[in-house]
């Protein structure tokens, strides 16, 4: 795997990467607390569709409209207890989607140079 560079904006203001974790259906999702937008407990979706040949959730959040995705990338029908929010910025577009998550798990931290950090922040920067 290639080393994943974090941006400027992050390794210059630490030496540490915060992770968040949260747990789908037993499986851990390890998110960067940067690419963290919000957790959302107890979400109602608004409804389910189909995404490429996938049912993902729709969940109206103030002005935004979110795809909740399953992180384990099956079909996505049921409510959760969270919903992970997370924002991913490229050149200068935004955007938002969410990870369903039956719970929140232990948090931590690991040195930049650690080597699970870019396949942590691979998908987030």
């Amino acid at each position: 795997m290639h080393a994943v560079p974090l941006p400027n904006s992050v390794s210059s203001l630490t030496d540490r990467l915060h992770v968040l974790e949260f747990h789908w259906h037993g499986v851990g999702l390890q998110i960067p607390k940067f690419a963290l937008y919000a957790c959302v407990p107890n979400p109602t979706f608004t409804c389910f569709v189909q995404r490429h040949h996938r049912q993902i959730a729709i969940m109206e959040f103030g002005r935004y409209t979110l795809p909740i995705l399953d992180p384990l990338e099956d079909d996505l029908d049921e409510q959760a207890n969270f919903v992970a929010i997370v924002s991913v910025a490229r050149g200068n577009r935004f955007g938002l989607y969410g990870f369903p998550a039956d719970n929140q798990g232990q948090n931590f931290t690991l040195p930049l140079d650690h080597e699970s950090v870019p396949r942590i922040v691979q998908y987030f920067i």
